[in-house]
């Protein structure tokens, strides 16, 4: 028995357990969520159960801990540590390389754009195609954090770049909705000077063209190319290899980083049990089935794990998430980009592309981690060559 199992004593045959899923999503309680999550936010002493655990939960700022909880769990730390985007990104900010100067877009569902971490930064917040069936006072989890983690002010990797934020429904595919806001950048483009760079959409487009407003999706985004704005969708991560990872600790550390949690091929199936019923025995067993088959190591791993972002729930409020996936990656790559737009505005998606590549990180395990601050060095050397 390894070391996280040291206290376990008895028969765990006998006692009653709770299963838990993969990850425990500790933010949905105010939605009536029951089981593990509940029993968690009742217990009054979580201090018998393994941090390794906790660690992989989704919470938020709203989230009431008990106050016995295990060794080395502190939540607020695991918050704050989670908005670093890491890699250097904060290092390029003490150098003013923030996104000054340029425009971004996001299409997504709704947001508040009151929120602390980007209500500075929105140009332009428009609903596109919206169902009959929205409702359009609910905030969605998604729109505020994808919105931080590309122009957050504490989460951002551009914290100062410009926003134009287009919310789509969320209740069908929205690829109409998706297509008029493009067009709409598009016309925006032609009367502002500031004109829109880079639009991210974590979200993919694959299937038939029968699925309504898809076939009108994919001729936006060919004009949107013409005229100049990148589209940075999951479409666009597989056509360049790119996909998701992140580091638990030290996020500034190449070697620290893995692959994306959602990977199959790196959890072929987690389950873990355990007991909170029975408070005197406090008796715990953990069983794991860890497959490591490593992801393709011509992938660059772009941050999606353990990063803390805007919450849905207040202005000033922050959720985390130990799982992330595209939807989170894919604004930390044009937030990125937008970096590079601010150092060389002449910069295309194309030669972008190449110095990605060329300056990837590389793990001791032979994966490779996308590395900003080689991607502007590098970017600034490209123009001191064209002077």
């Amino acid at each position: 028995m390894d070391k996280i199992h040291k206290n376990f004593e008895g028969d765990i045959e006998k006692e009653q357990k709770l299963i838990v899923p993969e990850f425990v999503d500790l933010t949905l309680l105010d939605y009536g969520e029951e089981g593990l999550a509940k029993q968690i936010s009742e217990a009054e002493d979580l201090s018998y159960i393994p941090k390794e655990i906790l660690e992989t939960a989704d919470f938020d700022t709203t989230f009431k801990w008990p106050e016995k909880l295990p060794e080395g769990f502190i939540p607020e730390k695991i918050m704050e540590e989670g908005k670093n985007p890491g890699l250097g990104i904060y290092k390029l900010h003490e150098q003013g390389i923030t996104g000054r100067g340029v425009t971004v877009a996001i299409i997504d569902f709704r947001i508040s754009e009151t929120h602390s971490e980007f209500k500075d930064n929105i140009i332009s917040n428009k609903d596109y195609d919206l169902s009959e069936e929205d409702d359009l006072t609910e905030i969605s989890m998604h729109g505020p954090s994808v919105a931080s983690l590309l122009v957050g002010k504490n989460c951002g990797v551009a914290p100062e770049a410009k926003l134009f934020y287009a919310c789509k429904s969320e209740l069908d595919d929205a690829y109409m909705g998706q297509a008029k806001a493009l067009y709409d950048m598009i016309e925006y483009n032609k009367t502002h000077d500031e004109k829109i760079r880079i639009v991210s959409v974590s979200k993919g487009d694959m299937g038939s063209e029968e699925i309504p407003g898809l076939k009108e999706w994919h001729e936006a985004k060919k004009e949107a190319h013409k005229s100049g704005i990148i589209v940075i969708d999951s479409n666009y991560f597989g056509n360049h290899s790119m996909n998701g990872g992140g580091a638990k600790e030290d996020k500034e550390d190449f070697d620290n980083y893995n692959e994306a949690i959602f990977q199959k091929s790196r959890y072929e199936s987690i389950l873990k049990e355990f007991s909170l019923m029975d408070e005197k025995s406090k008796k715990y067993k953990i069983y794991k089935n860890y497959i490591d088959n490593t992801t393709n190591n011509n992938q660059i791993i772009v941050p999606s794990d353990y990063r803390t972002m805007a919450s849905r729930k207040g202005d000033k409020e922050y959720v985390y998430n130990a799982k992330g996936g595209l939807s989170w990656a894919i604004p930390y790559y044009a937030g990125v980009f937008a970096l590079a737009l601010q150092v060389n505005p002449d910069l295309t998606n194309e030669r972008f592309l190449e110095i990605v590549k060329e300056t990837a990180g590389k793990t001791k395990k032979g994966l490779k981690v996308i590395n900003p601050e080689g991607i502007i060095k590098e970017v600034k050397k490209m123009v001191e060559e064209e002077k």
